[in-house]
Formats: structure tokens, sequence, C-alpha cells
């Protein structure tokens, strides 16, 4: 799946169950695109909001990576999400970072 079609089919999985989702815009030449430079978007409900990642499951280690990273450098605590692609499965996954 490309990168559009996982967006799509993950704000689809959330909004389902009642989530607000917001994913930044993807845009040509411009080289930061990620909320904080981390996060691609986030997902709100009530009085939460939570910042989301998403890629395909044989990437996970290396965005768990960086997102510790980040968090540690700017010695952030909130808890965000991963959300992990898993084609096998045609399904996703959740870790919390």
């Amino acid at each position: 799946m490309t990168e559009k079609q996982l967006r799509d089919d993950l704000r689809f999985a959330l909004e389902r169950d009642g989530w607000v989702v917001w994913f930044s815009r993807r845009m040509k030449f411009v080289k930061q695109q990620d909320i904080f430079g981390i996060w691609d978007g986030i997902k709100a409900k009530g009085n939460k909001i939570v910042p989301l990642q998403f890629t395909t499951i044989s990437n996970k280690s290396s965005h768990i990576k960086k997102i510790k990273e980040y968090k540690e450098l700017y010695n952030l605590t909130h808890i965000g999400e991963l959300w992990l692609w898993n084609g096998k499965k045609m399904e996703w996954e959740c870790v919390e970072v």
C-alpha cells in the first residue's frame, strides 16, 4: 500500500471508533512535514488528544527509536501511538511510545 492508502485506511479505522483525526499535509519540496518533526498527525476524542505516527510493521524498530530519541532530547513525557500496518494479516497494530 502507498503512504496515502495507509493514511486513509488508518483514518477510516480511527473515525469508525469515534476519533476525530487530522494528518499533516504532504507537499512536494517541503522538508519538514511532521508535527514537531516526529508525528504524522493527531487523534482526538472528548478531552483527549493523542499524537500519531504510522508506518509498516517492517519499519517498527527504527520509528520507535526515532520517537524515543526525540522525546529524550526535549525531555517530553507524553504518550503517542505508533500505528503499524501488518500486510500479511491485513490489519493495524498499535504500540504506545
